[in-house]
């Protein structure tokens, strides 16, 4: 396995970040601020044999937007009904103010997954911002003592072990509809990237180049990935096709890049560069190597970034006073706030550009940005980090 010490500094930080440990300094607090105004969705009980848990698993997903107060039936500004069979969701909203039937749809799938499509389209009439219940969770756990790959759903349900491989697995990435995900494995004995179709469960390594593999991100139509290679000598930023090809340089510098992110439209790539000194933030084209954007976030050290859906924010870690937390930057101010105070990392945005899931400590949060309230993600596994959300 390849020493850890002698990679570049800023590589070797990302990897002892994301490969080594996902706890930092301090615990985690609860900040609760809730937003002004609260869309009221009453909720009649969904008829059918898993119609209650149904019901339950509804209330909670529209509750965790903290943008939407779910109430019973009889109350609320829009009323929300359906019924649930084998075969999936038939779901219904209506605007108790105007009489209006805002939609009548058939959610088809297992009775929960079809329930997380039926919020999210609730949410999405009522918010006008993506849902993102229907969202699938990967991450990183070292609970069996290796860290291995899990996956779940982005409230913690169903979570299970994609690998089995004793070895190093880290940095996931899921494509867009959660179909596919790529990841940096040491299964090999070096650090090489594999594609897994979550569907078959097949799994190929695409990427395993002499030196560093790692970071690999999937572009927004998911048929590129963007990662650090560093075969010819020093860590850049490359893309790559996901069925193979000749990887295109993006970055040329004294320094090491890492932790790509793209941009929605898929031309531009954010990542983490420490060729001025300590890691900072900066933007290239997506297609060759051009000149880099430095973003001044306000912080001394920032790493891991990931671009929103909707393009106006970057999220990324800051290192301050010996201490992870997470950082927005707004793209149109080209400026930089922190919107965790007691510790955070790898963060990454969920579908509606509003909320996070981060790490702290070996546990996974989600974080609305908006008010700051952070929440857990309950699940079967502790020892957790490095979260990737299908969007």
């Amino acid at each position: 396995m390849t020493d850890l010490k002698l990679l570049h500094p800023l590589l070797h930080a990302t990897l002892l970040i994301g490969l080594l440990g996902f706890s930092c300094i301090g615990s985690q607090a609860q900040v609760t601020v809730s937003p002004s105004v609260l869309v009221r969705v009453g909720i009649s009980p969904l008829s059918g044999s898993d119609g209650g848990m149904a019901t339950e698993v509804l209330s909670a997903d529209l509750k965790r937007t903290g943008m939407i107060s779910p109430v019973d039936g009889g109350e609320g500004d829009y009323l929300a009904s359906g019924e649930v069979t084998d075969g999936g969701v038939a779901g219904k909203l209506v605007n108790k103010k105007t009489g209006e039937n805002v939609f009548s749809q058939t959610f088809s799938g297992k009775p929960r997954a079809a329930t997380h499509e039926f919020a999210d389209a609730i949410t999405q009439a009522v918010t006008g911002l993506p849902g993102f219940a229907s969202s699938k969770l990967a991450f990183i756990s070292d609970a069996t003592g290796a860290k291995e790959l899990y996956l779940g759903d982005i409230d913690g349900y169903g979570v299970r072990a994609i690998t089995h491989d004793g070895v190093i697995c880290a940095s996931p990435s899921l494509n867009h509809d959660g179909t596919k995900l790529v990841y940096t494995s040491y299964k090999s004995g070096y650090p090489d990237i594999y594609l897994i179709d979550l569907s078959s469960g097949s799994r190929n390594r695409i990427c395993f180049f002499p030196g560093i593999n790692s970071g690999p991100s999937f572009s927004p139509d998911g048929s590129q990935i963007a990662m650090t290679l560093s075969k010819d000598g020093n860590p850049e930023i490359y893309t790559m096709p996901i069925n193979g090809g000749t990887p295109t340089r993006i970055t040329r510098t004294r320094g090491a890049e890492t932790s790509p992110s793209w941009s929605p439209t898929g031309d531009r790539l954010v990542y983490s560069s420490d060729d001025r000194g300590s890691p900072q933030l900066f933007i290239s084209s997506s297609s060759s190597v051009s000149e880099m954007d430095h973003l001044v976030t306000g912080n001394a050290y920032c790493t891991k970034p990931d671009w929103s859906p909707d393009g106006k924010s970057i999220c990324f870690t800051a290192r301050i006073s010996g201490q992870f937390q997470i950082g927005v930057f707004d793209v149109a101010s080209r400026t930089g706030h922190l919107v965790t105070a007691s510790g955070g990392q790898d963060p990454i945005w969920t579908a509606d550009s509003r909320h996070l899931v981060y790490s702290n400590n070996g546990h996974l949060y989600l974080l609305d940005t908006v008010s700051h309230e952070s929440l857990p993600i309950e699940t079967s596994v502790g020892g957790s980090g490095e979260p990737a959300v299908s969007r």
